[in-house]
């Protein structure tokens, strides 16, 4: 069995994907965390790699961003 971990080359390389779908949607982590109703620092430490996202916050940051189920399921699947 694989250990989960924030080091993981696939994990971090999902992270910079998240943090370069943000970017180009023009927002900034205050930004984000407004609309997952979040502290900001809940953003930075998620894409610093300081807190490890759950697939419950992946869902909720990618429907911030304005992902459909259909978007949602692609970007799961391009992670594999």
């Amino acid at each position: 069995m694989t250990r989960k971990t924030i080091f993981d080359p696939k994990y971090r390389a999902m992270i910079n994907s998240l943090r370069s779908l943000r970017v180009q949607q023009g927002l900034t982590q205050r930004d984000l965390a407004k609309k997952l109703n979040v502290a900001h620092c809940f953003v930075g430490r998620a894409e610093t790699c300081e807190r490890r996202l759950d697939i419950m916050d992946l869902i909720r940051i990618l429907r911030a961003l304005d992902f459909n189920n259909r978007e949602i399921l692609r970007f799961l699947e391009e992670l594999l």
